[in-house]
């Protein structure tokens, strides 16, 4: 597999040449991605695994919850006496939101309405001849592969992406120590090893405002797609549909036939 290598602020950032997404010719919506340069990013509430961008959240409690208020006091209002900062550690850990649990819930369930309205995932991978994805997304090989050129891609669009990674157990964000980064890898980038199968590379981006299914379309320029592979089950007349289709559109591609 071919990487290309990137630097930001000076780090070392790698992804294949290449990726791509499967899709079945059949489905109306998917021939977007061929005969409109349309990709779809999907909400977080539309996955069928109910972990993926919502892994598990640990807030403090108790004793550990008194202990962040009265470090806060501290360092908030350095010339307050002991009794004073003691006072404002236990009153807090009593009345903030991270001590109600209903209140706590109503605000996870509010932030998790707007994150799923205004968030959208392009799910990639970076294995063309995958049988279990041929099965899965792409009508067992009744349909067909699209190739990106991942730099042209990343250039078209603002948007962030990277490796998802694989775990038996999905990490827990910190809701305190965690800072934002690290919150946004863990809830972004992993998934249970039962997906593994996928090898995904996901791209994101994030919406000022809640966005409909409908706008959730970005356009991109013709030359972000490289090469289109057929499934071998694929029959000779959607073929034709997609080989007339890009020799009109996308002369600069490879076609492929997957045999």
């Amino acid at each position: 597999m071919e990487y290309r290598i990137e630097y930001i602020d000076g780090k070392e950032f790698r992804h294949p040449v290449i990726l791509y997404k499967y899709r079945d010719w059949e489905n109306l919506n998917h021939r977007k991605i061929l005969q409109d340069n349309i990709i779809y990013f999907a909400s977080p509430k539309s996955f069928e695994d109910i972990y993926d961008c919502n892994v598990p959240e640990s807030f403090p409690t108790g004793t550990g919850l008194y202990d962040i208020f009265l470090q806060k006091s501290k360092v908030n209002y350095p010339n307050r006496t002991r009794q004073q900062h003691r006072n404002f550690a236990r009153y807090w850990s009593k009345h903030s939101p991270l001590a109600q649990p209903k209140l706590l819930k109503e605000k996870i369930d509010l932030f998790n309405t707007v994150f799923n309205n205004r968030f959208g995932v392009l799910s990639l991978t970076a294995n063309p001849h995958n049988e279990d994805m041929w099965e899965k997304y792409g009508n067992s090989h009744k349909g067909f592969c699209v190739g990106f050129d991942t730099g042209k891609l990343f250039e078209a669009e603002s948007m962030g992406g990277g490796e998802v990674q694989y775990s038996d157990e999905l990490p827990t964000i910190d809701f305190i120590n965690d800072d934002f980064k690290t919150k946004h890898i863990k809830n972004i980038f992993f998934k249970e090893t039962k997906w593994q199968f996928e090898q995904e590379y996901r791209l994101h981006k994030m919406w000022k405002n809640d966005i409909p299914n409908t706008e959730r379309n970005i356009k991109l320029p013709e030359d972000c797609i490289a090469e289109i592979i057929l499934g071998k089950r694929m029959s000779d007349k959607n073929k034709e549909e997609i080989k007339s289709l890009a020799l009109s559109k996308y002369p600069h591609i490879k076609i492929i036939e997957e045999f």
